[in-house]
């Protein structure tokens, strides 16, 4: 993900008039996939630096670090970004890989013990020190994403143990076998009682009864909502429209123009929307110049198996030498099986988020950076939400298998060059409505 290009510095006059009206007041923002909803949730947080505490809610774990680097761009403190378990349950999540310092037990049975004193948080070449302790409005906890080894629970309990930062050393190094990652580690700031200003992205995957119970309460000054009804991707949340009949109040603002989408892709998303969209009238994709032959039509292609799709895949990856590459797939288990595949075929590194499993012991891997362009990216559709891409390959596109038609909606939407179906039984009937002359479609 180029997120250099995804982050808007020059706005548009609807865009300006979202980020000059009042902190203070409480907006709705409606706008299609491309429009700049998130950048704008970003901005909105900055009208708010100085003035009072501010939170961006979101219901994504991915979209978290790329809005972190918009926050980063424009001087906020990139840690006040909670996805909708962590806001409900510890607040904020600091950014960064968990360690601790360990040493064997030569004396028992070569066991590994923990020291449970101090634990460390990396952030690529920075590293942080926290020291274990009871600490007052400044303190941070540890919690567990997922289950672990009993060594680390016992050690610190879940959200039971706080910390404070102090001063690093320069003992500490990621590959001394003085220390270990702890597997799923998380480091958090509780959230305040009273926020001032709270911001939510993707405001249509949160339902009216989310909005009563988890946000009203904690707003001290106003509420920005900012969402698409055709990206809704959860059953249970509302459409903006249900969302601006509950708040009547709130000022209304709709965004005009799509940015991502070049027009041959537009051309066959707005088919795949239901009910069916304009992606063309206000698209300002390359000034508009981005029809074909600028841009290329998306493919369709049939294989044999799903092996033979990635394999597919591949070689258009490496014959092409395409970069900032995203293949979204409908589950976990298919981003699995994709990595999988990727490797047999060669595509060793990659950028990736899934849960191994719903039954202990399971784990999330999470290995995304959206800033190395060279490494492909394997997310389901919903992790893929708020990202984009220069070239987006949805595989396994067969009937019955690509989920919600939002949701197949959202991924096709990712592409902000090419887009690439495959699929190796029955074609998704997502795609009947597509028109041929707008296709390269190859069975």
């Amino acid at each position: 993900m180029r997120l250099q290009n995804w982050f808007i510095r020059n706005l548009d006059d609807i865009q300006r008039e979202v980020i000059i009206e009042s902190i203070d007041k409480n907006i709705i923002v409606q706008g299609v996939a491309g429009s700049g909803k998130t950048n704008l949730a970003i901005h909105r947080a900055l009208q708010a630096k100085g003035k009072g505490s501010y939170a961006i809610v979101i219901m994504t774990v991915a979209l978290r670090r790329m809005i972190a680097y918009g926050m980063k761009e424009l001087g906020l403190d990139n840690e006040r970004i909670a996805y909708d378990w962590a806001w409900q349950h510890r607040g904020f999540d600091l950014i960064g890989d968990v360690f601790c310092a360990k040493r064997i037990d030569f004396l028992g049975s070569s066991i590994e013990i923990i020291d449970p004193s101090f634990v460390y948080l990396v952030n690529g070449n920075i590293v942080r020190k926290f020291e274990r302790g009871n600490y007052g409005p400044n303190m941070i906890g540890l919690d567990f994403a997922d289950w672990v080894d009993a060594r680390f629970y016992n050690a610190w309990g879940r959200r039971s143990s706080w910390f404070k930062e102090v001063q690093t050393d320069n003992i500490f190094s990621v590959s001394s076998p003085n220390y270990c990652l702890i597997p799923s580690g998380t480091l958090f700031k509780p959230c305040e009682a009273i926020i001032d200003y709270l911001i939510v992205d993707e405001a249509q995957d949160f339902n009216v009864s989310d909005y009563q119970n988890k946000f009203i309460p904690k707003i001290g000054k106003s509420l920005s909502l900012l969402g698409d009804s055709n990206q809704k991707m959860i059953s249970s949340g509302s459409s903006i429209q249900d969302l601006k009949l509950y708040f009547p109040t709130y000022k209304p603002f709709n965004l005009k123009y799509n940015y991502r989408l070049p027009k041959a892709i537009a051309r066959v998303a707005q088919k795949i929307a239901q009910p069916e969209i304009d992606l063309l009238t206000n698209n300002l994709k390359n000034g508009g110049d981005s029809d074909f032959p600028t841009y290329p039509k998306p493919i369709i292609k049939k294989c044999q198996s799903r092996e033979e799709e990635v394999k597919w895949i591949v070689n258009k990856i490496q014959n092409e030498t395409l970069d900032d590459v995203a293949i979204l797939v409908q589950n976990d288990s298919d981003v699995q099986e994709v990595v999988k595949l990727l490797a047999e075929n060669g595509i060793t590194e990659v950028q990736t988020h899934y849960r191994t499993g719903k039954e202990v012991p399971f784990h999330t891997i999470n290995t995304l950076d959206f800033s190395n362009n060279d490494l492909p990216c394997i997310l389901d559709y919903y992790a893929a939400k708020g990202s984009e891409f220069d070239h987006v390959f949805v595989p396994f596109a067969n009937e019955g298998h690509v989920g919600r038609r939002h949701d197949f909606f959202v991924a096709c939407t990712r592409a902000s060059h090419s887009l690439y179906f495959t699929y190796s039984a029955v074609k998704t009937s997502y795609l009947d409505n597509v028109n041929n002359q707008d296709i390269v479609e190859f069975k």
